[in-house]
């Protein structure tokens, strides 16, 4: 059953031209772990990756949605599954990190539409979900941060990912300093293309319109367009993003930000700006 599964797959059958069933499907990929806030783990990051490579191969599917079940779309890196990569050596975390890498290449690399849903919490590495899709809606209370920097570790896998979408100066200030930004935040920031209230229905309204601006259009050009975008501007970057996570995670300032998230002290790099200090030059 969809609901014991970690993530899954939701087809909707398509109507042709005469308003019969079509040969065609949309997806959606559904993160479900509500109860966790869809948060990742190394399993996660593979089921995920299975079921992209699914749509990849499913020449039925003409576009997919990225979602997540209950409050939010996803908080980042599962506990457990941060503790136990706080264990391993260079070796192990550049195993895990690839795992990371081959979902978002995965993801950015599909040749049909992609469209992520957010809401709630976007945290972490699920910001790169949120960057590697074609493009995105959020409803209004949806928060996004880049919160690798709290814990001594930094977003490399998806950097990428966050550089073609996010202007520099901004994505410097969200890798640095971790703000919590709101919907319109990342709306003016181009992270996300449009904000509507889910109250009355209006985040479903948007993507219904949206889904039917694509599939009036062709799949071929489609196709055509994202495989030339991706020659033009992705290129191969993973085993760098992979090697730069791996030497950070197994580092001593990494190990130290782990630990004292785990037990939840404050990192020796914490420090306050004093309440009277003048910021502003007269």
């Amino acid at each position: 059953m969809a609901d014991s599964l970690a993530a899954y797959l939701h087809f909707i059958p398509l109507l042709g031209g005469d308003g019969k069933e079509s040969e065609f499907r949309m997806a959606t990929l559904v993160l479900n772990r509500p109860d966790a806030a869809n948060a990742f783990s190394g399993d996660l990051l593979v089921r995920i990756t299975e079921l992209l490579q699914d749509v990849k191969r499913d020449p039925t599917v003409r576009l997919l949605t990225l979602q997540g079940s209950g409050k939010h779309f996803s908080a980042g890196a599962d506990l457990h599954w941060m503790k136990a990569s706080a264990l391993l050596n260079y070796e192990g975390n550049l195993q895990e990190a690839k795992k990371l890498s081959n979902m978002f290449e995965t993801l950015a690399e599909l040749k049909i539409p992609t469209i992520a849903i957010i809401k709630g919490a976007v945290f972490g590495g699920a910001v790169g979900l949120l960057a590697a899709c074609d493009y995105a809606f959020a409803c209004d209370s949806s928060k996004v941060c880049l919160s690798e920097a709290k814990i001594g570790l930094i977003p490399a896998v998806i950097l990428p990912y966050l550089q073609r979408k996010i202007p520099a100066a901004s994505l410097h200030r969200m890798v640095m300093g971790s703000p919590i930004l709101t919907s319109d935040q990342v709306l003016k920031l181009g992270l996300v293309q449009e904000v509507a209230p889910t109250a009355k229905g209006q985040l479903e309204q948007l993507v219904r319109s949206e889904i039917t601006a694509l599939l009036q259009t062709s799949p071929e050009a489609q196709s055509a367009y994202k495989t030339l975008w991706n020659q033009l501007e992705l290129g191969k970057q993973a085993d760098v993003t992979a090697e730069a996570i791996a030497t950070i995670r197994a580092s001593a300032m990494g190990q130290h930000g782990l630990q004292s998230f785990f037990q939840k002290q404050t990192p020796h790099w914490v420090v306050h700006l004093p309440e009277k200090t003048n910021i502003l030059i007269p």
